[in-house]
């Protein structure tokens, strides 16, 4: 199977980068680490809910280390449709978004979208016919794959990646509609592993 660059982030202050390629089934899939479900807060500028899943919208966004152009740029995100939370909000439009890793930092809104987007946790996951178990599987994502989410049901994705469609269990992505997304984050080398760079 041809590998396919998924997700590549910059560290201005290091010059350390990530990414995350498709590849064939390999690994058992991460636990996740529990963490406190934070509050959502409707009071915001935009009257949309804080903490909230986008992704985002350009191949390139850069990242802040404060809400304003006049901030250096903390990180540089190389991947298109990532799903990131909005977990702060300004008047003037800027929001300060985290990373399934945990790293935050501020952009603009422009550089985010409404589109639904989830990252895949595990190897190999089978992208299955129908949202059943025992349904027979259509194909088979990479840890770290970014696909569009387009409908939940009982527990289960319906997603599309790299032109391909099916059903995946909620509980195996980090992003729109996953399980508990809000309320969940991995543990730093649990993550580092997902973001890792395989050669």
């Amino acid at each position: 199977m041809s590998r396919l660059n998924i997700i590549t982030k910059i560290f201005s202050a290091t010059g350390f980068f990530l990414a995350c390629y498709m590849t064939a089934p390999a690994s058992a899939a991460q636990d996740r680490a529990p963490a406190n479900t934070p509050e959502i807060r409707l009071d915001t500028p935009s009257g949309l809910p804080v903490p909230r899943l986008v992704s985002l919208k350009a191949k390139k966004t850069f990242c802040r280390s404060g809400p304003s152009f006049a901030h250096p740029v903390r990180l540089t995100f190389m991947r298109q449709g990532l799903p990131v939370m909005v977990v702060a909000e300004t008047t003037d439009y800027w929001r300060k978004i985290r990373d399934l890793e945990g790293d935050e930092c501020w952009t603009h809104k422009s550089k985010l979208s409404g589109i639904e987007t989830a990252l895949v946790l595990e190897d190999g996951l089978p992208l299955r016919a129908r949202p059943e178990a025992t349904a027979p599987a259509k194909a088979r994502l990479g840890r770290g794959v970014i696909t569009k989410v387009e409908e939940e049901r009982d527990g289960w994705l319906r997603v599309t990646a790299n032109g391909r469609k099916g059903w995946a269990r909620a509980s195996a992505f980090w992003g729109a509609r996953a399980q508990m997304p809000l309320g969940t984050q991995y543990s730093s080398a649990q993550a580092l592993n997902i973001a890792a760079t395989h050669n």
